[in-house]
């Protein structure tokens, strides 16, 4: 999905942040390079896997089993460093989690400096490629794109969390399910990142109709009944997508297992996401226009 365009543009790193950032930093911080190798080559129980199993390729083989030589010296880290290849990552999305690492490794420098054109190289990297992710802070992090216009809605979201903890939480939960199906693809993880994205798009319709928690339909019905939506086929798509997810097995209920034609595939998730969060984003108008 989002993932190739940023695994070809992984062979641009050393020319535009690696070595920039070395020579910017020769001075202050010389073992720059070995530290970000380390983060690369080093992968502790309980962070996420971003290079292909073993066998694939044997250049790779050998990094591995020789990472203790190169983490020795800064000379041999940028050997490293230069020898890892877009093809060694298990897509786009590992070197996304790999950025963010490196971000939170140079945060042990205690460098303000080092933090802050870390982050400005970064962001000019994904500008330069145009790729569709978005440059997140604190933490740092790439975050992926919805699509177009509605991640445009969904940034319009985010900038008014601020005055909305109810949105804010809505949101992280939606945000940490979708990433969990655009690094770690199964049915389990896309059935969650759209349950999350169904529930911000009914806590903004209850918002909007001054209803409770789970009175979707009524709140549905209250929406209809004073004309809050612009026709009933904009009403008619929050019915028939809150359908989808609670009658399709196992997103917000067992379900209804007569209704399914196939499994879920990745462009069922992104299209289901991309439905809810534009039609949370539209709701949360009505919220403010209400208030």
């Amino acid at each position: 999905m989002t993932g190739d365009r940023l695994q070809s543009a992984w062979r641009y790193t050393g020319a535009e942040l690696w070595r920039p950032l070395f020579a910017q930093f020769a001075d202050a911080h010389p073992d720059l390079p070995v530290e970000i190798v380390r983060t690369l080559l080093v992968r502790p129980r309980g962070m996420a896997t971003i290079f292909v199993d073993a066998g694939r390729y044997s250049a790779l083989d050998a990094l591995r089993v020789d990472a203790a030589t190169y983490l020795d010296s800064v000379a041999d880290a940028r050997v490293a460093l230069r020898r890892i290849k877009p093809q060694f990552f298990v897509g786009g999305r590992a070197i996304a989690i790999l950025l963010a690492d490196i971000a939170v490794a140079l945060e042990e420098y205690d460098s303000p400096n080092l933090e802050a054109a870390y982050r400005t190289r970064l962001e000019q990297f994904v500008g330069r490629h145009m790729l569709p992710y978005r440059l997140d802070c604190a933490p740092l992090r790439l975050t992926p794109l919805l699509h177009g216009e509605i991640d445009g809605l969904y940034q319009s979201l985010l900038a008014r969390t601020a005055v909305s903890p109810q949105l804010k939480e809505a949101l992280a939960g939606f945000e940490n399910a979708w990433q969990r199906q655009s690094v770690d693809w199964s049915q389990i993880n896309a059935k969650e990142a759209i349950r999350t994205a169904s529930l911000l798009a009914e806590n903004m319709l209850v918002s909007a109709s001054a209803g409770q928690e789970n009175e979707f339909s009524r709140a549905l019905t209250r929406m209809r009944n004073g004309n809050r939506f612009p026709s009933n086929e904009f009403a008619n798509i929050f019915d028939r997508a809150y359908t989808f997810a609670n009658t399709y097995p196992n997103i917000r209920h067992p379900g209804n297992h007569a209704v399914v034609k196939r499994d879920l595939r990745r462009e069922d998730a992104v299209l289901a996401a991309l439905v809810f969060v534009g039609l949370s984003a539209c709701v949360h108008d009505l919220c403010e226009d209400a208030g």
